[in-house]
């Protein structure tokens, strides 16, 4: 999973400042809500459904898809940088000393395949 992790978050990095100041206050409100979080797929929701992100590996490449009007003309918008900023959060928690298991998971929300 630190695979998908590690792209999500380069990523990020590329993102526009707005777009970077605005997913940064979406995070640190809790406003996003991991919904699968796997080695090769990651979705979300965002701002109580607003948006819906999912980051996909495919042939090795990153994918990503966001629901809102930027999103969908394929900006790495505000929705994309709240996600990649609570995907490296739960990694760091997940990899941190003393961290388990049932810690790292407890706020990802798991739907049926």
């Amino acid at each position: 999973m630190q695979k998908i992790a590690d792209l999500i978050g380069a990523e990020a990095e590329r993102a526009g400042q707005a777009a970077l100041a605005r997913g940064g206050e979406l995070a640190r409100a809790g406003a996003v809500q991991l919904v699968r979080f796997g080695p090769a797929l990651v979705t979300a929701e965002v701002d109580d459904g607003a948006a819906c992100v999912e980051f996909r590996l495919v042939e090795e490449a990153l994918r990503r898809y966001c629901s809102c009007p930027e999103g969908r003309e394929g900006v790495f918008c505000a929705h994309c940088v709240a996600t990649a900023q609570s995907v490296r959060m739960r990694t760091e928690r997940k990899d941190s000393p003393g961290a388990s298991s049932a810690t790292a998971s407890a706020r990802t929300v798991r739907t049926a395949s």
